[in-house]
């Protein structure tokens, strides 16, 4: 491709009109046009200037295909972002695995000793694998500070259709796990037997929990990696001054951080309620426990199936923490919105206000004498 089959290319990539790469370069339309129609090159300032408003390298732009270079980036992209969404994703189901394979030991009769270390092994490789892909994705970053990948619509709504029902099958998994521990855990423990039973289904119930966790992280991370791709394009538009297009919808600073807020005050909470569960249910049972020398591991897991102790109560702990992360997302989504968004909801919503808001802006005297200075005295109309 040339000089002027690239730029073209590159200004209507990122939707920017003529009339305002000129203005960005500080050239008139006119120049903008020779450049493109291949009848005038930039000079070398220019040249530079064009190279950074783009990120693209200098021989891309004058020699080589930014087009095919452009795809290149996205595939460089989608390969590296795969292989670190697929080791956090195995990360997070082997540290959860870990406990599984040591009850499965457990319930063969290994010593302790190997259940200790296979449960440790599984957490050294969880780890591992969690350093090596953070440090491999800040070099990516680093050596990559402009890279721009730009998916089509037709992946990007491949994925979209996708994206729900893997998180359903992740969900899903969570609870077939949490029935299959209740419906097949034995009543009590007083056998060899039922102990090895309880143990397999633990493991089974956790290993499904490593699945659905794996599942639901590597899904979230992907969506994360579309986003990214979405967010940097729109950015880069509003750097060019281009118009964002309608069908985008964008988040300002303000709203990423609120629900940054939100999030963090959701973990808390939940948090919270798992250490008032603990307490509530283990308290009450701290003079049995002194009085009989301590529990066991079985007996303590009766303790909480039976309800002694606090735990037959200490569960609402939960119902509670989830009522008030629904009403922090509620009010927080509330307060945080600035006049602008409400505005710009309500003119989305309501058809009618939209058109008021346009015959408004249509009847209003200093936006019609703004509009008739910038025409020029030829096109007032007279009065």
């Amino acid at each position: 491709m040339s000089f002027a089959e690239n730029l073209v290319y590159l200004r209507q990539h990122y939707g920017v009109t003529q009339e305002g790469l000129a203005e960005q370069l500080g050239v008139s339309r006119q120049t903008v046009s020779k450049w493109e129609a291949g009848t005038n090159y930039p000079e070398m300032d220019k040249l530079l200037a064009l190279c950074d408003l783009f990120h693209v390298s200098m021989d891309d732009l004058m020699r080589g295909s930014v087009h095919i270079a452009k795809e290149n980036d996205t595939e460089r992209y989608d390969r590296h972002m795969n292989r670190y969404s697929a080791s956090v994703a195995i990360g997070v189901a082997c540290a959860i695995f870990s406990v599984s394979a040591q009850q499965v030991l457990e319930a063969l009769g290994t010593p302790e000793n190997l259940q200790a270390a296979a449960l440790m092994l599984c957490v050294v490789a969880a780890v591992t694998l969690g350093i090596v892909a953070g440090l491999s994705h800040s070099e990516f970053k680093r050596r990559n500070p402009a890279i721009e990948p730009r998916y089509s619509a037709e992946v990007l709504n491949r994925f979209g259709s996708r994206y729900p029902a893997l998180i359903a099958v992740g969900v899903a998994l969570i609870f077939a796990g949490v029935i299959l521990l209740v419906a097949l855990t034995p009543e009590n423990s007083a056998s060899s037997a039922d102990e090895m039973l309880e143990s397999l289904v633990t493991a089974a119930f956790l290993l499904m929990i490593a699945t659905a966790a794996g599942i639901i992280t590597w899904t979230c991370m992907q969506k994360s990696k579309y986003d990214l791709s979405e967010f940097t394009y729109i950015a880069h538009r509003q750097d060019l001054g281009a118009e964002v297009p309608p069908t985008v919808a964008t988040k300002t600073p303000r709203a990423v951080r609120a629900e940054s807020v939100m999030g963090a005050l959701c973990g808390v909470i939940m948090l919270l309620a798992l250490i008032v569960f603990l307490v509530w249910g283990i308290v009450p049972l701290s003079d049995q426990m002194a009085a009989g020398g301590g529990f066991d591991k079985w007996e303590l897991k009766d303790a909480i199936r039976s309800g002694q102790g606090g735990f037959a109560v200490s569960w609402i702990a939960f119902v509670v923490g989830g009522i008030l992360c629904g009403i922090v997302c509620i009010v927080g989504s509330v307060l945080t919105k600035s006049k602008e968004d409400w505005v710009a909801e309500a003119r989305k919503e309501d058809a009618w206000l939209k058109y008021a808001c346009e015959d408004a802006d249509a009847n209003d005297p200093w936006v019609r004498d703004a509009e008739e200075r910038k025409a020029g005295p030829d096109a007032r109309p007279r009065r």
